[in-house]
């Protein structure tokens, strides 16, 4: 037996929706993934708590739905236009989908194959259930399944975490936490490698229903909680000689009280699932209590470590704290002092690179820039306005591909308006791009990639500047060339061009010519 897929690349706002229609018209399963995966713009999605994205989707998504010929008629050859009608009533004008034919495999043995054993370090290896076990009699196996929970030691911020456990030797009988432990593949290794106790916790039940499992298959004894359990392995005055948390930047910074507060003097924090540009925010927050350091770095991901040096106590009403209040006062002057020798420097620096350092200080007007950097940037245009008022400042436009978004793309026939057609005829390209930077942008070329049904190139169109941008705009920006898009433009064009008759999908980007 074999499916049949079909493929609709779409803008971000209707992806859901359209999932939701297609399954109603009797798709067996839809999948919603980013257009671009692979390529130059890939447009990652992060779901940290309080940081997660309003749309569920990409700005340009491939919503991919599978049939099943014997159940709903999708091998007839008249399948695909009843289907577009049907979305077109539902308000849906959508392009010719690409497909493919997916025979019936073994889904598990598939799956199964993408998983093999892992070795982390020098002796431990993450072995799936239905592989055999490596000889090595030093190899220490953790017998894990990727499940419901996060957690198969695949990814860089697991790997970090576990390859910090076994390069930390000493950890015989040493109490460790693991927070947020998902699979609780963190917390059998810690076990298997000497810590005693361990415990596990986690805000998602089906996480402990995983690791409960884990720990069992493993031989491993684990207090696995759940945080509203009240147990007293997560009271107030329950300490650990090792806190590990393997989450987001986002949680672990909200959370940084409540883990500082589990260590016992003395006791090591392991922190993962952090970024490398966000490492220093991480640090800053947790540099009240102790001194966090990146421990190693895999594929754009930092692991953390630190030491608690002293107790968390109200000392301040303590005579003989006096002298180390003093300290940090005087530390605050000189600080102060040597802020506003350093800002003299920086304000004549920034008229001398202010070509250079403007662009590179940039924030994004669409939200994704933190306010205090958005803060800044306003003072240091406002600075940079009244130096120029009374130095001679020459202004230079940048080229950054990154300052545009594709906020909209689509294809359509030039004569009726219609939505793409086989048949090769006179068509437009219609594009909505926008710069999301706090200054101007040069413009950039404009490509137009359109391809068969197996996703294979045919042809090439690029767009000059003076070809896309509408003539109504030109006119209106003499020196467009020169001063670029003004902060936040958003251009609408319509590009006419023939299209081949079997063009089936597209893609549109961005670049400088040099």
């Amino acid at each position: 037996m074999s499916y049949r897929e079909l493929i609709f690349t779409v803008p971000a706002e209707i992806a859901e929706p359209l999932g939701d229609a297609l399954l109603e018209l009797g798709a067996l399963s839809v999948t919603v993934e980013d257009a671009a995966a692979g390529g130059y713009d890939e447009n990652p999605l992060y779901g940290e708590p309080g940081l997660s994205p309003e749309v569920q989707a990409w700005d340009r998504s491939a919503v991919t739905a599978l049939f099943n010929p014997e159940i709903d008629h999708s091998g007839e050859a008249n399948f695909i236009p009843e289907l577009l009608a049907s979305l077109k009533e539902s308000d849906f004008h959508l392009a010719q989908p690409s497909e493919k034919i997916v025979e019936e495999q073994d889904w598990v043995r598939l799956t199964q194959s993408q998983f093999a054993p892992i070795q982390i370090g020098k002796r431990i290896w993450v072995v799936p259930s239905w592989h055999e076990k490596p000889t090595d009699p030093n190899a220490i196996c953790l017998a894990v399944d990727p499940g419901l929970a996060f957690g198969t030691g695949s990814h860089p911020t697991t790997h970090l975490c576990l390859l910090w456990l076994e390069q930390n030797g000493d950890l015989e009988n040493k109490s460790l936490l693991d927070y947020g432990c998902g699979s609780g593949i963190l917390a059998i290794a810690a076990a298997k490698l000497g810590c005693n106790p361990v415990v596990g916790t986690d805000i998602d039940p089906q996480a402990m229903v995983a690791a409960r499992s884990n720990a069992e298959i493993n031989h491993t004894l684990i207090q696995f909680i759940l945080p509203n359990e009240d147990a007293p392995e997560l009271a107030a005055d329950t300490k650990y000689d090792i806190v590990m948390a393997n989450i987001l930047a986002n949680p672990l910074q909200v959370l940084a009280p409540a883990l500082v507060n589990k260590m016992r003097v003395g006791g090591r924090i392991v922190l993962s699932g952090v970024l490398a540009r966000q490492a220093d925010e991480v640090i800053a927050t947790y540099s009240q209590w102790l001194k966090l350091s990146v421990w190693q770095e895999s594929e754009g991901w930092v692991c953390l470590h630190g030491e608690l040096l002293s107790a968390i106590s109200n000392e301040q009403s303590n005579p003989s704290h006096i002298e180390s209040i003093a300290t940090p006062q005087k530390k605050r002057l000189k600080l102060v002092l040597l802020s506003l020798f350093f800002l003299v420097l920086l304000v004549f620096a920034e008229h001398l690179s202010r070509n250079s350092l403007l662009p590179t200080l940039a924030t994004r007007i669409d939200g994704t820039s933190s306010p205090i950097a958005v803060s800044a940037f306003s003072l240091l245009q406002k600075t940079d306005e009244i130096l120029c008022r009374s130095l001679r400042c020459i202004n230079r436009s940048v080229s950054d591909f990154t300052a545009w978004k594709i906020n909209s793309a689509s294809l359509a026939q030039e004569s009726s308006g219609e939505p793409l057609k086989i048949p090769a005829n006179q068509s437009k390209l219609q594009v909505e791009i926008q710069n999301r930077l706090a200054i101007p942008v040069l413009f950039p070329y404009l490509e137009l990639t359109l391809t068969d049904a197996e996703e294979s190139e045919i042809k090439t169109i690029q767009f000059s500047p003076q070809e896309w941008l509408p003539i109504s705009w030109q006119d209106s920006h003499p020196l467009f060339l020169l001063r670029g898009a003004p902060s936040g433009e958003s251009i609408h064009s319509e590009l006419a061009f023939v299209m081949p008759q079997n063009t089936a999908g597209y893609r549109v980007r961005i670049f400088y010519s040099h």
